[in-house]
């Protein structure tokens, strides 16, 4: 079939076609013709012998809405679009001189389908909307902006679930947008500075109350850091007075304004588990109702998430302060936590029941938790160390389901003399083979920096760059090809996204 160029005011519009666009796709489709008219020449409009659309309807409707536009309506639409202001001058004007012209004369390219019977032309109606096959999550992550994509129309990810109305849609799970069924987009890099990831981590944070209470500046103790919006605000008045920071704190800064400025900084200078990333792990990686575990707890942030959603959880911690901590948190729920070291996991815990091994393993002398001997963040070497982590890890293999997961969050950490790596990632990893576990995947997280910008002038000073990232280690016990029989596929109805709307009674709306 050959292509030719008619006047728009020839095609008709087929009121019998049951695809619609709504307001703002329909925007999104004009912008994208205007930046890119070309596309209407590889797509004609397909249309019968009485030149009524039958495929391209909504491509007829956004020209017949451009061809009302003025000049100056088509420049100002054009100047919003992101597409038209990566062109370059030149781009920019032929473009517009393009649609100059074009509204003078308004035109679309067709193709005829001439041949076809009535039942045929209502067969092609439906077939030519129906996309068959699933979009590659991955390869548009790592090959597409996602702005650029949410300006092309598709919908990959949403930072709002609500309805243009306010309400939320009881939409069909299978076809909803990404954050309908995993939270958070599922790709191999998640970042927490989005706005939609600090919103619900913000909501989490309300919810549980950890705040790190038993291990105070155990990671920040940079006064510079700890105060640090202070510390930029008095930079000018210390140059005049030709003093430190330290100084300055002392003799200038009176400890009501250092107490306040220090709970600006989260957490109270300790590292605290992110808990939308717990609560990922527990959705793409857990089952419904499973029994997860955590060899080294730590704080009580994913032991709550993973209550919270309805599983079983048992950590082992070693600090008795923390276990006091974490069992008050969480009392009343499906979580406990028992004050022992790590590598003693498999005698609280029955060989092959679990469902899900989670762990954030300290980062060796990067925080130290307590001065207990058999403490792994306070121990001599990193080769000492490095044998706690694997008498616990192999250990708490033995406790995980075949054809179960075990998610590890870990992050390199330096040598204090050498300023080289230790190579704790790949050391987890090779534990994990030793034990017949393999990484199934991979995922980076990264983070917010509060501090980021005053570490990173100090460590250039020694070519070392700021680290804003942790890996996240995901490994299957077990055969991958049995995935799919262990893990049903991940379908959320809308009231899943009603998990935060908290009544008075603490307790989530709808249960």
């Amino acid at each position: 079939m050959k292509t030719e160029v008619v006047k728009l005011s020839q095609i008709k519009t087929n009121a019998a076609n049951p695809r619609q666009i709504k307001d703002d796709k329909f925007t999104k489709l004009v912008n994208s013709i205007l930046v890119f008219p070309k596309m209407l020449e590889i797509r004609p409009i397909v249309v019968d012998n009485t030149f009524v659309a039958l495929g391209g309807n909504m491509r007829f409707r956004a020209l017949a809405y451009i061809a009302d536009m003025t000049i100056e309506d088509i420049k100002e639409n054009l100047a919003g679009i992101r597409d038209f202001n990566k062109k370059t001058t030149a781009e920019q004007e032929a473009l517009v001189n393009y649609w100059q012209l074009w509204i003078d004369k308004p035109t679309a390219t067709i193709i005829k389908a001439a041949e076809l019977s009535d039942e045929e032309k209502k067969e092609f109606i439906i077939k030519d909307n129906v996309g068959f096959g699933e979009w590659d999550y991955d390869l548009l992550a790592n090959d597409w902006d996602a702005e650029d994509l949410n300006d092309w129309g598709l919908d990959v990810w949403q930072d709002d679930y609500s309805s243009e109305d306010g309400s939320n849609e009881n939409s069909k799970p299978a076809g909803a947008p990404l954050i309908d069924r995993f939270v958070i987009p599922p790709f191999s890099i998640l970042d927490t500075r989005k706005g939609y990831w600090q919103k619900r981590k913000t909501e989490w944070r309300e919810l549980i109350g950890d705040m790190g209470e038993s291990r105070n500046d155990t990671l920040i103790q940079s006064p510079e850091i700890k105060y640090k919006d202070l510390y930029q605000r008095t930079r000018q008045h210390r140059e005049s007075l030709g003093i430190g920071f330290g100084e300055y704190l002392e003799k200038y800064v009176p400890d009501e304004v250092k107490e306040k400025e220090a709970a600006k900084i989260l957490s109270q200078g300790v590292s605290l588990l992110d808990p939308v990333m717990a609560e990922i792990v527990c959705r793409w990686f857990g089952l419904e109702n499973c029994k997860s575990f955590d060899c080294f707890a730590g704080d009580s942030v994913f032991g709550y998430v993973s209550a919270y959603l309805g599983n079983e959880f048992t950590g082992i911690e070693l600090r008795e302060e923390q276990v006091k901590l974490n069992s008050e948190r969480v009392a009343g729920m499906s979580a406990r936590y028992i004050q022992d070291d790590g590598q003693n996991v498999a005698n609280h815990i029955e060989a092959g029941s679990q469902d899900l091994l989670f762990s954030c393993p300290p980062y060796f002398d990067l925080e130290k938790y307590s001065d207990l001997e058999n403490d792994a963040s306070n121990q001599d070497s990193y080769e000492e160390f490095i044998v706690i982590v694997e008498n616990a890890f192999k250990n708490a293999i033995s406790c995980l389901k075949d054809e179960r997961f075990a998610v590890i969050v870990v992050g390199d950490v330096r040598d204090k003399k050498t300023g080289f790596y230790y190579n704790f990632i790949d050391d987890v990893k090779r534990i994990f083979k030793a034990n017949g576990v393999y990484l199934y995947n991979e995922i980076i997280l990264i983070e917010t920096g509060a501090s980021t910008a005053l570490r990173a002038s100090r460590y250039m000073e020694s070519r070392k760059v700021a680290k804003m990232h942790q890996n996240i280690l995901v490994f299957y016990k077990g055969n991958p090809k049995n995935i799919k029989q262990s893990f049903k596929k991940i379908e959320y109805a809308s009231e899943d996204l009603e998990l935060f709307r908290v009544d008075s009674g603490n307790e989530p709306e709808g249960n």
